[in-house]
C-alpha cells in the first residue's frame, strides 16, 4: 500500500489502508465504527451514531461556499466475508491483506471490501481535506448494508438535511448510475426424514469447488457456474447409480453466486468404479461447458466414513427435484439499456439443519420492475410449497427510478466531459443500492451513484483498478466545487 501514497487519490488510499486493518464483516462493524468515532473526535468533527447504527458526520461549507446546496455523500461500513476453502483467514480477527498486482489492487484470496471501502475511504478523505472548496456537507456510512440494508431500513426521516445525495457504491469508472434493481429475500425450510445407512455401503464426498462466484447482481450476466445448482444436476445424473444422499450444503451468502457445494452419498461397494468413473466424466462436461469461465472447476469424489443417517428416499427425490428445477439466474433484460439485466434469482445458500432435520435455502430476487419482482418471488415461492417447503419472505426493498431531469447528473456529466474528455454512460445498475430506500424516506433528493472500476465483489478475485481510483477522486472533488 506504501506505494499508492504517492498516487492522486493519496488521501484514500491511506484510509483504506486503515479500513483493511479493522474486521468489518456485515454485522460486525463495531471495532471500524469506534474508529471513526474516535478519528472525527480528534479532528473536532462532528459524528452521531444513530439508533441502528448508521454514523453520520458533517461538515461546514469551505469559506465562500456557504450558499451551496447542501450535499450528502454516502457509503456503507460493512463488507462481504468470502474467502477460498483452503485460506486461513477469520473475518472476525484478522486484517485484510491488500497486494498491489500490476494495475489492480488485490487481497491475499479473500474479498477485498473495496466494496464499499473506497467509497468510506473518499468520505472521510473529504472531511479530512480544508484545502477542498465544497458546500454544507453531510457524510452517511450505513450499517449491514450486504445482508439486509438494515442502516438504510432504519434511517430516521428526519436524520438528513442534505437535497444532493452521492453515492459512492458502483463498480465502473466512466460510468454514471440513475437507478438500480429492487431486491426481497426468499427463505425456505423443507423437512426430511431420515433412516440408517446400511453398514455395508461405502460413503462418498461429492465437492465441486474452483468457482469465481461473484456478485448476485452485478455478475449474474457473465454466466458463471452456480455450485448448487451444478452439484445438484450432477446427483441428478448419477440415477444410474442407486445412492442415497446424507448430506448437502452449499453457498454462504444469499447475495454472492455460490463458488462452492458438497454433498455426502452412501451407495454400495459395488458402485465404487462406476461412481468414481462417472464424476470424472461430469468433470470434464462442467469444463467443457464453462470453458473461458470457470478455469479453476474441480469436480472430485472422495471417500468418507460411514455416516449414521441417510434421507428416505421420498425425502431424497423431494429435496433434489425442488432444488434442480428452482429458477435461477437472469429471468429478464432491460429493454432500455444495453446489456443491463432487469430481473434475475440467485439460489444463494443451502444449509443441512441435522438438529431440526431440515434444509435452510435462501434466494434473492432482484428486478427494476416492483411487480415483476414479486411475481418472480412468489413463483418461487410456489414452487417450494409444492415441494413441501415452509416459506418466508422478507428484506423487500424498493428499486430506484431513474430521474431525467437530475441537476446532479447533469453536473457531474458535464465534469465528467470537461475532466476526460469524453462523456460517460448513463447507467442503471442490477443491484442494491440504497438509494432505493433513501428515495422512499426523502422523496426530494437529487441522487447519484458512481465509483472506480471494482470487479467481482462478493468474491475472493476481488479487485480494485487503482488508476480508476485517481478518476473517482478528481471526479468527486471537482464535482463539490460546481455544485452551485
Amino acid at each position: 500500500m506504501q506505494t499508492l501514497q504517492s498516487r492522486n487519490a493519496s488521501e484514500i488510499w491511506s484510509y483504506f489502508s486503515s479500513i483493511c486493518a479493522i474486521p468489518h464483516p456485515s454485522k460486525h462493524e463495531e471495532k471500524l465504527k469506534q474508529w471513526i468515532i474516535n478519528w472525527a473526535k480528534k479532528r473536532d468533527i462532528n459524528c452521531v451514531e444513530d439508533e441502528v447504527g448508521n454514523l453520520i458526520l458533517k461538515k461546514s461549507a469551505s469559506i465562500g461556499s456557504e450558499h451551496k446546496t447542501p450535499v450528502i455523500l454516502q457509503a456503507h461500513l460493512d463488507m462481504v466475508p468470502q474467502k477460498n476453502n483452503l485460506t486461513q483467514h477469520d473475518f472476525l480477527i484478522d486484517p485484510i491483506q491488500p497486494i498491489i498486482k500490476g494495475e489492480w489492487l488485490h487481497a491475499n484470496n479473500t474479498t477485498l471490501g473495496a466494496d464499499n471501502g473506497i467509497g468510506m475511504a473518499s468520505c472521510l478523505a473529504i472531511l479530512a481535506d480544508n484545502t477542498l472548496e465544497h458546500g454544507p456537507l453531510e457524510i452517511l456510512l450505513t450499517t449491514d448494508e450486504e445482508t439486509g440494508m438494515t442502516g438504510a431500513f432504519g434511517l430516521k426521516k428526519d436524520a438528513l438535511q442534505g437535497t444532493i445525495l452521492i453515492n459512492t457504491d458502483s463498480e465502473q469508472e466512466g460510468e454514471l448510475y440513475v437507478g438500480c434493481a429492487g431486491g426481497i429475500n426468499v427463505n425456505v425450510n423443507i423437512n426430511y426424514e431420515k433412516m440408517e445407512a446400511e453398514p455395508s455401503h461405502n460413503a462418498y464426498e461429492i465437492l465441486l469447488t474452483g468457482l469465481k462466484g461473484g456478485h448476485s447482481g452485478c455478475d449474474i450476466n457473465l454466466g458463471r457456474a452456480n455450485a448448487i445448482k451444478e452439484l445438484i444436476s450432477v446427483l441428478n445424473n448419477l440415477e444410474s447409480i442407486p445412492f442415497h444422499l446424507a448430506s448437502l450444503q452449499g453457498g454462504s451468502l444469499r447475495n454472492a453466486i455460490p463458488r462452492e457445494a458438497s454433498a455426502i452419498i452412501v451407495c454400495d461397494k459395488i458402485h465404487q468404479n462406476s461412481i468414481e468413473t462417472l464424476i470424472g466424466t461430469l468433470n470434464q462436461q462442467l469444463l467443457k461447458k464453462y470453458k473461458n469461465i470457470e478455469d479453476s472447476l474441480l469436480l472430485q469424489i472422495t471417500s468418507r466414513s460411514l455416516p449414521c443417517a441417510i434421507l428416505t428416499n421420498t425425502s431424497q427425490k423431494n429435496l433434489l427435484d425442488c432444488l434442480l428445477k428452482c429458477e435461477n439466474g437472469i429471468v429478464s433484460m432491460d429493454n432500455n439499456f444495453s446489456n443491463v439485466v432487469q430481473s434475475s434469482s440467485n439460489l444463494g445458500v443451502l444449509v443441512q439443519n441435522r438438529k431440526s432435520l431440515r434444509f435452510e435455502i435462501q434466494v434473492l430476487v432482484r428486478s427494476q420492475i416492483e411487480e415483476e419482482k414479486q411475481q418472480i418471488a412468489e413463483r418461487i415461492s410456489q414452487h417450494f410449497q409444492a415441494h413441501l417447503g415452509t416459506v418466508r419472505k422478507d428484506g423487500n426493498y424498493p428499486g430506484w427510478k431513474p430521474n431525467i431531469d437530475s441537476k446532479i447528473y447533469k453536473i457531474m456529466e458535464e465534469k465528467y466531459i470537461e475532466l476526460f474528455e469524453t462523456k460517460p454512460k448513463t447507467m442503471v445498475i442490477h443491484a442494491g443500492l440504497e438509494c432505493g430506500l433513501f428515495s422512499k424516506k426523502y422523496p426530494h433528493l437529487d441522487m447519484i451513484s458512481f465509483g472506480p472500476t471494482i470487479k467481482y465483489p462478493h468474491s475472493p478475485d476481488e479487485k480494485v483498478h487503482i488508476g480508476s481510483v485517481d478518476k473517482y477522486w478528481k471526479l468527486l472533488t471537482e464535482t463539490l466545487k460546481a455544485i452551485a
